[in-house]
């Protein structure tokens, strides 16, 4: 298995789940770790983006020092130790270029539109963790550190403009996405919206506001290898249906 497909793999699951554990270098109790629960995106070209309040501890600790890592894991009543994990380590800094907060802020908010309010209170700013080196197990003896060379992606053009896609799949592709979120994800809703579009996959939303990752089963570098994915997947599904009706 090469590195860019772990790589893609660790990314998925990252993207899969929305939160995770942040350990920043505690300032009140020097040279031990502190963590606290943090949403978090992850951006196309790999970095990490989460939105802190001035007053929040580990936001003072990221002040005073900005050596930081978020331990991302999948949830669930089986053994923890042979679910997927990922440890991202890296140096936290806040954004302080508009367009990059920009388009961070859309990024995030569609993932968390509640965290809009928070924009309110004027102490909340966006940080970007900077990936020095990865950890990705994938289940038991699967055990790889990924470098940035192969975390990091080149932003692509398609990448900027995502917005058209996901219009075009909302407001045309609405029984599709229904059928995709139903088969790989076991959500039945009688409308589904779809969020972002990532080289890895893709966020959708219920109608009860449940909020999905399916993931691509191979990496997507432009317009037409997402166009391509996604007709796979909905051909996987109505496949499955015709199967199940036979």
């Amino acid at each position: 298995m090469t590195m860019q497909t772990l790589a893609f793999e660790a990314k998925q699951l990252c993207r899969t789940q929305h939160s995770g554990v942040l350990s920043t270098q505690s300032t009140s109790m020097p040279g031990y770790p502190f963590g606290s629960i943090v949403p978090f995106v992850t951006t196309h070209t790999g970095d990490v983006i989460i939105y802190i309040s001035d007053i929040a501890l580990h936001t003072r600790n990221i002040k005073a020092d900005s050596k930081v890592s978020l331990t991302v894991f999948e949830p669930s009543e089986d053994d923890s130790q042979a679910n997927g994990r990922v440890t991202i380590m890296g140096d936290a800094s806040q954004l302080t270029d508009d367009a990059e907060i920009a388009l961070c802020s859309e990024q995030y908010f569609q993932l968390f539109p509640q965290a809009r309010a928070y924009q309110q209170t004027h102490d909340f700013h966006f940080y970007k963790i900077s990936v020095a080196r990865v950890r990705f197990i994938g289940g038991f003896g699967k055990i790889h550190w990924i470098n940035p060379e192969f975390w990091q992606t080149e932003s692509q053009e398609w990448q900027r403009n995502t917005a058209g896609m996901i219009e075009h799949m909302n407001d045309d592709h609405q029984d599709a996405m229904q059928l995709i979120l139903a088969h790989f994800a076991n959500v039945q809703t009688s409308k589904v919206t779809m969020l972002s579009v990532f080289a890895e996959g893709a966020h959708y939303q219920s109608a009860e506001g449940k909020i999905v990752f399916i993931p691509f089963a191979n990496a997507c570098h432009s317009p037409t290898e997402v166009r391509q994915a996604l007709v796979a997947q909905t051909k996987a599904c109505r496949d499955a249906l015709a199967e199940t009706a036979e």
